[in-house]
């Protein structure tokens, strides 16, 4: 598998697609750069970074993986290898950062296979879903739903 990673951009269109796609239909408006990734020329997936969600990590070493997005018809672990080629975009191009985040929801079936097999740690789960969520400018849970508690994942770039 011949897979690429794109110049990291701003790119409004991939923001798109991803919330276009993405299992939530949501993407975070304050992404600090995309990757996208692709086979020969078609586009495959892509990752939107930013600053962590958490106001008491620091975000000038921690960096939050906030989406990603890979299309079903893809080869097997191709999930894992994006990972892997983020984390070394990561260590080249944003040397301060120490330290990655990111989260998986259980409810909707996401367990942090693809984490694991990168070599992420699990670090345990966000507290309860309404606590520090709903009570930020904007954001409403989708009717009769509370946010689930997510898996939190860790690891060095």
């Amino acid at each position: 598998m011949n897979m690429r990673v794109a110049q990291p951009s701003e790119s409004r269109e991939l923001h798109g697609w991803i919330k276009l796609n993405h299992y939530t239909r949501s993407a975070p408006p304050g992404y600090g750069f995309a990757l996208e990734f692709s086979l020969g020329r078609s586009r495959i997936g892509g990752m939107l970074l930013g600053r962590p969600s958490s106001r008491e990590l620091d975000p000038e070493v921690w960096l939050e993986l906030t989406r990603m997005h890979f299309i079903d018809e893809t080869p097997l672990f191709v999930e894992s290898r994006g990972l892997s080629m983020m984390r070394r975009h990561v260590r080249t191009w944003v040397p301060k950062i120490k330290a990655l985040l990111a989260y998986s929801d259980p409810e909707a079936g996401h367990e942090g296979t693809v984490y694991l097999a990168d070599g992420w740690a699990c670090f345990g789960r966000t507290r309860n879903g309404n606590h520090g969520w709903a009570n930020r400018p904007g954001r409403k849970a989708p009717a009769g739903k509370s946010p689930s508690r997510k898996l939190r994942w860790i690891r060095t770039p």
